[in-house]
């Protein structure tokens, strides 16, 4: 048996078709792409296939990543060519890498993901007071959100400090009143924060005028730490 990582996008109609129906388009690819798989034992066998952290309906992204045991070693270029021919617009594979067989799933090794959003403001704030906003943001030990907890029947709500999962946020491009925010956040099993809630501390804390219906999310890659420095998970396992 073999194991392949693939890192692959999610675009265009794509971004709106959940993580279940995404695990079937891939499935149905490999099958068409005639790769043969390896199946798990018992009495419901399913083919060995794992992903990374889920993304949400509407982000787009081009550093998604799969992990897929097989039993006949194939090229990887051609894999890749042959995947790229059964999967719809807007699902594409960029890369391909075999991994040791033992090496720890996805979920276990990603730890972080890079984002850009981009959004309008209300106000065109200055770059440089933009700048400081995010910088003021940042120096907080505490930024706290409120989850509302149910449980028989009975509501709560749970205090978090979200301020541990941020690694950093930048302001990365600034026309008019158009910006686009660069932000590394906790994502995996560790912890993990969607963009959407930083950006809405960063309107509610520092009052930047974000509106919040323009917000558009783009996930850039998956993390892991290895010696102490974050890596692409095409760069783990190997």
């Amino acid at each position: 048996m073999y194991k392949v990582r693939m890192r692959f996008s999610k675009k265009d109609f794509m971004i709106f078709i959940s993580h279940l129906d995404l695990a079937r388009v891939m499935e149905r690819a490999l099958r068409r792409a005639e790769v043969v798989l390896s199946f798990s034992q018992g009495f419901n066998p399913h083919p060995k296939i794992a992903f990374a952290t889920a993304l949400a309906l509407g982000v787009s992204s081009d550093g998604e990543y799969v992990d897929v045991e097989i039993e006949e070693k194939i090229d990887l270029k051609e894999l890749e060519e042959k995947m790229n021919k059964e999967l719809p617009a807007g699902i594409e594979i960029l890369e391909c890498k075999y991994i040791d067989m033992k090496s720890k799933a996805l979920m276990a090794v990603v730890e972080y993901s890079t984002y850009m959003v981009r959004c309008s403001l209300k106000n065109d704030e200055e770059q440089e007071k933009l700048k400081e906003m995010i910088c003021d943001f940042m120096k907080k030990d505490e930024i706290i959100v409120y989850k509302t907890i149910k449980k028989r029947k009975q509501e709560r709500k749970k205090e978090i400090n979200i301020r541990p999962f941020i690694k950093n946020i930048e302001l990365a491009y600034k026309e008019n009143a158009n910006c686009i925010f660069k932000m590394t956040l906790a994502t995996g099993s560790k912890g993990n924060l969607k963009p959407e809630v930083v950006m809405e501390m960063l309107k509610d804390i520092e009052k930047v005028s974000i509106l919040p219906e323009t917000i558009r999310t783009h996930r850039v890659d998956l993390y892991g730490m290895k010696n102490h420095r974050m890596v692409v998970p095409l760069e783990m396992g190997i």
